[in-house]
């Protein structure tokens, strides 16, 4: 018998999941949405006996929509035995499932290592996906799952979750914020919109390009690599007109001098304690 899946929120992530699924020929039994609309139905009124209920909701969601299945399965008649219920937060624990688990269900969590910042569908095919599950049993299920809709999964230690995500938050949506401040500083320097996003991209796609070809330390440039303390003191006079650029300048600068090839590092740490 097939593994079907009922997914639980169909939003920007719930619906690459979904077209995952349908192309891999996985039977998804029902798409449950807080309002009926679009062929869902409501957590009221659903049936909620897929093998797999897969939670696509946002974190401050999780528990209560958990704890929502397990009494609509108890209003069944039924527990969720034999059923294994999964959330996608990178951030939270299964923890977060235990309403779920009391009431007899295996749990998991799974999170696309992906931005899904709009509902345009993302293709899953080599996408990582972070696992983390405490059953042998159900790791192997859900690797199983993740490679048939095109995936990569990993393992997912609970108690550095924080930390997983944290980092992926510093490699995408504060990715974003670094770049949009780069493009702010381009501007304020006179450059229209249009090139200070061209002047922009072109350097970090050679950026990014070089750290993953050949590491940070050999893609490290520019001022801090030759210590150059006037170039940088000119920087932060410059940036005082925007004190929040400034505040990411001084802290990406602060990180760079402790683990990057920074030449006179005891005189750059003297000269950007001025932006704290």
């Amino acid at each position: 018998m097939k593994t079907a899946v009922t997914v639980i929120g169909p939003g920007n992530w719930g619906r690459s999941l979904l077209e995952g699924l349908r192309r891999a020929g996985i039977p998804v039994n029902e798409v449950v949405t807080r309002t009926r609309r679009r062929g869902g139905t409501t957590l009221a009124e659903a049936r909620l006996d897929a093998q797999i209920l897969w939670l696509c909701v946002p974190d401050e969601a999780i528990a209560d929509v958990a704890a929502a299945i397990a009494e609509r399965r108890r209003d069944q008649g039924s527990k969720l035995r034999s059923q294994l219920v999964v959330h996608s937060s990178g951030a939270l624990t299964v923890d977060a499932l235990e309403t779920a688990r009391k009431a007899g269900a295996a749990v998991a969590s799974v999170h696309p290592v992906m931005s899904f910042p709009t509902r345009k569908i993302v293709p899953l095919k080599d996408v990582l996906f972070g696992v983390e599950a405490q059953q042998t049993q159900v790791k192997r299920r859900l690797y199983g799952l993740i490679g048939r809709i095109g995936g990569k999964p990993f393992a997912i230690r609970s108690a550095k979750k924080a930390l997983y995500h944290a980092a992926g938050t510093l490699a995408s949506p504060l990715l974003v914020s670094e770049l949009s401040a780069a493009m702010a500083t381009a501007r304020l320097a006179g450059l229209s919109d249009r090139e200070a996003r061209k002047w922009v991209r072109v350097l970090a796609q050679a950026t990014v390009r070089n750290v993953f070809e050949h590491g940070e330390t050999k893609s490290f440039s520019g001022p801090f690599a030759r210590g150059d303390v006037a170039t940088i003191r000119l920087h932060l006079q410059a940036l005082t007109t925007h004190p929040i650029v400034t505040d990411i300048y001084g802290s990406l600068a602060r990180y760079a001098v402790e683990v990057l090839p920074v030449e006179r590092k005891s005189e750059l740490r003297s000269l950007l304690e001025m932006t704290r």
